[in-house]
């Protein structure tokens, strides 16, 4: 039996398309509904599998404040979070790279984009990677933006069968949710040394070999000042948990 899967919590960017906000405050921790982004991460985590789990976060952008939220959730916390700082933005790709040996040699990885507010439940999700045994699992969920996302298509057995980042003709409306799942060792044989990020350059390898898996209720991005507002009024009005 596999051990429990680790998880890599991508949230090292400066925001810059969230800007004025984030002069002063890390995007994962931009507040809704009275609490900090990556809490509700940090619930979905909590409850992806029964046993401690080992979870990192990168940070580059004030990592002083996340070290802070990440030591908060340390102490109240049965599984092991820790922060690895970023001098240099080594973009998704190259962070993952960084910590392939340490997140996938002996267990599934899910690698998670912490600056997304989703009703996602990370226990399914990855008990559907399991179960389908692909050598990765993409959320995905439905877009009415899709020449701004990755764009995935699938087909009727749920595997890949296009992505591409930003595609100017959209193959479908499926859009990458940013929560990644992958079998043990793959990522050791899909990743390059010239990889900077995972949408433009790794999920397109996985064409033909991932399979989707839908996100069932909400999914928002808030890298805009006014995305970021829209999911604040939304959870304001009770309308998104």
């Amino acid at each position: 039996m596999n051990a429990a899967p680790r998880v890599l919590v991508l949230a090292a960017g400066p925001g810059r398309r969230l800007l004025p906000f984030t002069r002063g405050c890390p995007k994962a921790l931009a507040e809704i509904g009275g609490a900090p982004l990556l809490d509700r991460w940090f619930a979905r985590i909590e409850a992806l599998a029964d046993e401690p789990l080992e979870v990192l976060v990168n940070a580059h952008h004030l990592p002083c404040q996340l070290a802070a939220r990440v030591a908060w959730y340390e102490r109240r916390s049965r599984s092991r979070w820790a922060v690895s700082y970023e001098p240099a933005l080594l973009g998704t790709g190259g962070t993952v790279r960084r910590h392939c040996r340490w997140l996938n040699d002996e267990s599934d990885a899910i690698v998670v984009y912490a600056d997304n507010y989703s009703s996602i439940d990370l226990r399914r999700f990855h008990a559907h990677h399991v179960r389908r045994g692909a050598p990765a699992t993409v959320a995905l969920f439905r877009t009415d933006r899709p020449r701004h996302c990755g764009i995935a298509a699938v087909d009727d057995a749920g595997v890949l069968t296009a992505f591409a980042e930003k595609p100017a003709v959209p193959a479908s409306n499926l859009a990458n949710a940013g929560v990644l799942a992958f079998r043990p060792g793959v990522l050791r044989g899909l990743l390059r040394e010239t990889d900077e990020d995972l949408a433009r350059t790794v999920l397109p390898r996985l064409v033909g070999k991932a399979v989707g898996w839908h996100v069932p209720g909400f999914h928002y991005d808030i890298g805009t000042p006014e995305a970021l507002a829209r999911v604040r009024r939304l959870a304001a009005a009770g309308e998104i948990g």
